[in-house]
């Protein structure tokens, strides 16, 4: 009896690992990222920005449902097709924070993730998490150095057209940062009870931070603490 074929292996990775990689259909679908790593079936963890739905009808038009992952670095769609594969994002919620596993598929131009496993995360430390095991899975499956692989995430990060990390909620944050950061970086958690206090909703705040650090604004010293970039 011939062996049952093994389970690709999921690769945690960034949006931006997919989107600003090079897609190919050679030997199944898969993207090579900036950084060489053949990404096929993938773990991503980002923030709901967007649901779509669309029942099935009887021309023949399936059951569709989409959602719009963003982690601060690009968004991409995560998409299904037909009732039992529907099920798997039925119960998803916009603006909740999610970790995704799925593989990458392309239909035209647009690159997209068909989800194995939508799962909504209430730890939001589970981001810094994620982005950390991610420097890893470039370590193992590129043969970077971590420097190298810092020097490279920062030159892709110049090149991806800037998200609008300006305004008064990010120069607060930066402040804050700034003034409170010991030299082991200011824990996640309190970052976000400081601003909900003052009446900002947490995943706007945690949003932005991800995306000031996406910007090289805040560095993220050790998992789930930060400093400005300038300390």
């Amino acid at each position: 009896m011939a062996s049952m074929r093994e389970r690709m292996t999921a690769v945690r990775a960034s949006i931006s690992d997919i989107t600003n990689g090079t897609f190919s259909d050679d030997n199944g679908p898969h993207v090579v990222s900036p950084f060489g790593v053949e990404l096929r079936r993938v773990v991503l963890v980002g923030f709901v920005v967007n649901k779509v739905q669309r029942e099935g009808d009887d021309s023949g038009k399936k059951r569709f449902e989409s959602i719009t992952i963003d982690d601060g670095t690009e968004t991409i769609g995560v998409k299904v097709w037909g009732e039992e594969d529907a099920a798997i994002l039925e119960g998803v919620k916009e603006h909740i924070l999610a970790l995704v596993v799925g593989k990458v598929r392309k239909y035209s131009d647009e690159v997209y993730v068909t989800p194995e496993v939508v799962r909504e995360l209430t730890d939001p430390n589970f981001m810094s998490l994620h982005l950390m095991e991610r420097y890893r899975a470039i370590l193992d499956r590129s043969g970077v150095s971590l420097q190298d692989s810092m020097e490279q995430q920062q030159e892709l990060m110049a090149s991806i057209p800037s998200k609008d990390v300006s305004g008064k909620l990010a120069n607060d944050i930066i402040a804050y940062v700034r003034l409170e950061a010991p030299p082991e970086g200011l824990p996640l958690k309190e970052i976000v009870a400081y601003f909900e206090k003052k009446g900002q909703d947490s995943e706007k705040v945690q949003t932005k931070l991800f995306n000031l650090v996406a910007e090289g604004i805040l560095n993220e010293v050790s998992i789930g603490h930060f400093c400005t970039s300038d300390m």
